[in-house]
């Protein structure tokens, strides 16, 4: 079986399937008996490749629970078995008792406050003021095909399957944690990923560090229950003070902001959410914003990366100060966003998007009535290396790396760390190459062989397909000395060994020097028959440059409202037994355009991933507003008043 081609569920070997025993109680001493592997069998350090503050630097992030369980869910030891059923079994054996624990989760954070800071610019805090208490609550990212990771031993060198968005960074970790080299990752089809597969998280890393100490070949298959107990994102409350002129000019607000960590930072996001959600609280307008935060632990499961990767909590801020305005001044909701408009500069065709959702608006309002709301933002994606060291605090670059080889058929093969998770970036690649080349292409998405860091932060094409572009330009020139593609294949067919003498291939590298923006916009319309919340009609309008592929950007855009949807009305973590996800029910009539203003990049692309959510969930939320005020996501039916 060509393992490239099917998921890590499907490889097929002698693997021992590996079952956790995870913990009941969310916060307990706990003495494991019955036959398993602890955290005695696993002394490994997890390294971080994120920069931590204050105490944030001495807190460990555990493969297993030593012997204090710190959540619900958190794995404190390993059973395996001959396969998945057999494990199950094993698993009956093994008793765990607890004794419950009050009080702070570590003896040097006091109050559970692992960080504190401050920043933003200082403004006039007079004329007329609001105060909203705004709740984002954790959900989990849920994709098609959760977390999957098979390990085996090949002679000297460790062969690993890990459905992941970033193999190279992956492996970095794994090669630090077990002080081995020859590590070897493949990356099958990933099966969605909604940034939950940025990370390498504990459990993932306690298969390949049981499987270095025993030299046994292992298998994990993470379940849709262990998921939604364990991988979760969002989790940000914000007091928000605003000050307001009476014309509708917004001086500023301040935000002070609780940020849930969970019980310690993953190896990777770390606090990164939390920053980008600060680097993205003045919106798209000319509004000054001072904050302070405090970075929180708690018996929950470490907060990771989540699609929109902070920038839903900072839109869902902005634009709920933008409405509450709005809704206080009897001011057109369209009108006091242009009032308050700043200054973007290659973000897209600003003034086409704000006609274009100024008469959507106006013709959804007619339509519907009451339950209309509006979002405008600029999504930034693909950061650059610069941008992620000195703001995103991370130790990871923003580069992309591709490589173009021909072969001996006369085929370019391209490799790319970049991950295909649904999103057809290996179709734009291919195209991309078939376009400047004229000739047939083999994308290998996942690589480990090319320098790059993977599929996370809307970056796939900004910075993949350009290198990809870059590269076939230098290939061809190298083509075209041959006496073109033609001439050359024809010296293949003949000599195919020529070939190999020639080393015709390309390597290029590439990374905005800036984050690459979208100006957007969503409208939604919702409904109240309550308890019954429905949305009916949601609209996006995103400037995404040149269009690698329409159809997928189109799909993405849809994926990401319906995602939304889900976050907004049905998804919570309370219960994960019973967690509810959107299905096509609950996907109201949608509609999508798009506008082509080519970006400062060298194919005029502009990152779509992680767009239309980032946007949506305030849409949705503003529209709910009509019928009361609205303080939290996700809503329930008590949040809103009942009309008799």
């Amino acid at each position: 079986m060509d393992m490239e081609r099917y998921y890590v569920g499907d490889s097929t070997g002698n693997y021992k399937s590996v079952k956790f025993i995870r913990s009941t109680v969310p916060f307990a001493k706990f003495k494991v008996s019955g036959r398993s592997y602890t955290w005695e069998d696993l002394k490994f350090n997890i390294p971080r490749i994120f920069g931590l503050e204050g105490k944030l630097k001495d807190i460990e992030i555990p493969l297993l629970a030593k012997d204090r369980s710190l959540y619900v869910g958190q794995p404190i030891a390993i059973v395996l078995g001959n396969d998945p059923y057999d494990a199950e079994d094993k698993a009956e054996n093994v008793e765990v008792e607890y004794e419950e624990l009050n009080g702070d989760i570590y003896d040097f954070v006091p109050n559970n406050i692992a960080l504190e800071g401050q920043g933003g610019e200082d403004f006039a805090e007079k004329d007329r003021r609001i105060n909203l208490d705004l709740t984002f609550s954790r959900s989990s990212p849920f994709p098609m095909e959760g977390r999957a990771v098979a390990v085996r031993h090949e002679g000297d060198k460790m062969v690993i399957y890990i459905s992941n968005q970033a193999p190279t960074v992956a492996k970095k970790i794994i090669e630090e944690m077990l002080n081995f080299q020859k590590v070897e990752i493949k990356v099958p089809w990933v099966g969605g990923g909604f940034g939950s597969k940025q990370d390498i998280v504990p459990e993932e890393l306690a298969v390949i560090a049981l499987s270095y100490a025993t030299g046994l070949d292992l298998k994990w298959i993470e379940s849709k229950t262990e998921h939604a107990l364990t991988s979760q994102g969002r989790g940000q409350r914000h007091f928000v003070e605003v000050f307001f002129e009476s014309n509708g000019k917004i001086r500023g607000y301040k935000d002070s902001i609780v940020y849930d960590l969970g019980a310690f930072p993953l190896p990777w996001s770390g606090i990164s959410p939390l920053y980008v959600t600060l680097m993205n609280l003045k919106g798209i307008y000319d509004i000054k914003v001072k904050y302070e935060f405090k970075v929180v632990v708690s018996n929950k499961p470490p907060q990771g990366a989540f699609r929109g990767f902070g920038r839903p909590e900072a839109f869902f801020v902005v634009e709920r100060v933008i409405d509450a305005v709005s809704r206080i001044l009897g001011i057109d909701p369209i009108e006091i966003r242009r009032k308050n408009l700043g200054k973007l500069n290659a973000v897209g065709n600003v003034d086409e998007i704000f006609r274009r959702i100024e008469k959507k608006y106006r013709e959804v309002r007619e339509k519907y009535g009451k339950g209309v709301g509006v979002s405008m933002y600029v999504h930034y994606g693909s950061p650059s290396s610069k941008v992620l060291i000195n703001e995103e605090k991370s130790n990871v670059g923003g580069y992309e790396c591709v490589s173009l080889r021909l072969d001996d058929r006369g085929i370019v093969k391209v490799k790319t760390t970049v991950v295909d998770m649904g999103q057809g970036i290996a179709s734009v690649i291919r195209r991309i190459v078939e376009k400047e080349l004229g000739t047939k292409a083999e994308v290998e998405v996942g690589s480990d062989d090319v320098r790059g860091f993977g599929s996370w932060a809307s970056r796939s094409v900004v910075t993949a397909a350009n290198a990809t572009l870059l590269a076939a330009k230098e290939l061809k020139e190298k083509i075209d000395k041959e006496g073109g593609l033609s001439r050359l294949k024809e010296k293949i067919s003949n000599s195919p060994w020529e070939i190999e003498d020639k080393e015709i291939y390309s390597v290029k590298c590439y990374e905005p020097e800036e984050m690459v923006g979208s100006i957007s916009g969503q409208i939604s319309a919702v409904k109240v028959d309550w308890p019954n919340i429905k949305v009916l009609y949601h609209y996006a309008i995103v400037d995404v440059g040149v269009a690698g592929n329409e159809d997928n950007i189109k799909g993405q855009i849809m994926g990401g409202i319906v995602q939304a949807i889900g976050g907004s009305l049905l998804e919570s973590v309370e219960d994960p037994l019973s967690y509810a996800i959107p299905t096509a029910l609950e996907a109201p009539l949608m509609e999508v355009e798009l506008l082509h203003t080519p970006s400062n990049t060298p194919g005029g692309f502009r990152p779509v991933g992680e767009n239309s959510i980032s946007g949506a969930y305030v849409a949705i939320i503003n529209a709910l507003s009509d019928y009361g005020e609205v303080k939290r996501i996700p809503v329930s039916p008590n949040d809103i008043k009942r009309e008799e």
